[in-house]
């Protein structure tokens, strides 16, 4: 499965978003975060999010409390508070493949085709 391409204005964003993260060492949510970086629902701020994590330590859990950038120590036990909800959501999710991927394998040959 292939990701979005990062466009220069996706970068943009990512960029100021870290900028005023790091200065601001809190947690932050989705309407501050489109504040941030001008845009104007909910679903652009979380795919921002999405890039911005994917390449920095972003703490964001269950709780609702919003994203914070882990910078010291500090912020260790948060940060493994995210990568266990992620882990699980994981687990989750690879369960929820396994029947959709024999249900598609029922349907072709040996060769991939249809049955």
């Amino acid at each position: 499965m292939n990701s979005k391409p990062i466009t220069a204005n996706m970068k943009q964003k990512v960029n100021t978003l870290w900028w005023y993260m790091v200065h601001h060492n809190r947690y932050i949510d989705k309407d501050e975060i489109c504040k941030v970086i001008g845009c104007k629902n909910e679903r652009s701020a979380r795919d921002v999010i999405s890039v911005l994590a994917s390449k920095k330590p972003v703490i964001s859990t269950s709780d609702g409390k919003g994203y914070k950038l882990a910078l010291t120590s500090q912020d260790i036990d948060e940060a493994r508070h995210t990568w266990a909800e992620l882990s699980s959501r994981i687990e989750e999710l690879q369960k929820r493949i396994k029947p959709l991927i024999k249900f598609v394998d029922s349907f072709h040959g040996v060769n991939g085709d249809i049955k």
